[in-house]
């Protein structure tokens, strides 16, 4: 029962250890639900290499960059890590003041805002 127990715990960690192979031609919507995926089971890191390489795919596609710059954000915030969430929240929102802001989806500004609101002040 025990040996059980080590190696079920052993493959569960290897998988959550071992960032995930992205294949290049995986595209944006595929990329979002494989970083959902992996956020859905708490693999934070495996939910990162996912949307940070949405950023390097997509860098001239300001919602794609907007969302994984929020969820990135996020990411940091579920784990407690708060600094880290304030500086990627306000990163979002500074984004809003460029002049092409009137063209963003306010979808990330609203829930950067709101994450803001409930972070812990510093």
């Amino acid at each position: 029962m025990m040996i059980a127990f080590v190696l079920c715990s052993s493959l569960v960690l290897a998988c959550s250890s071992t960032p995930p192979a992205i294949p290049p031609d995986l595209g944006s919507s595929q990329i979002i639900q494989k970083a959902q995926e992996r956020t859905d089971v708490n693999d934070w890191e495996g939910a990162k290499v996912y949307y940070r390489a949405l950023l390097e795919r997509f860098p001239n596609d300001p919602s794609l960059t907007l969302e994984a710059m929020y969820e990135l954000a996020f990411i940091e915030y579920k784990q407690g890590h708060y600094a880290e969430a304030r500086a990627g929240m306000q990163q979002v929102l500074q984004r809003y003041q460029a002049e092409d802001a009137d063209s963003l989806p306010q979808t990330w500004k609203i829930l950067a805002e709101k994450v803001l609101a409930k972070l812990p002040k510093s």
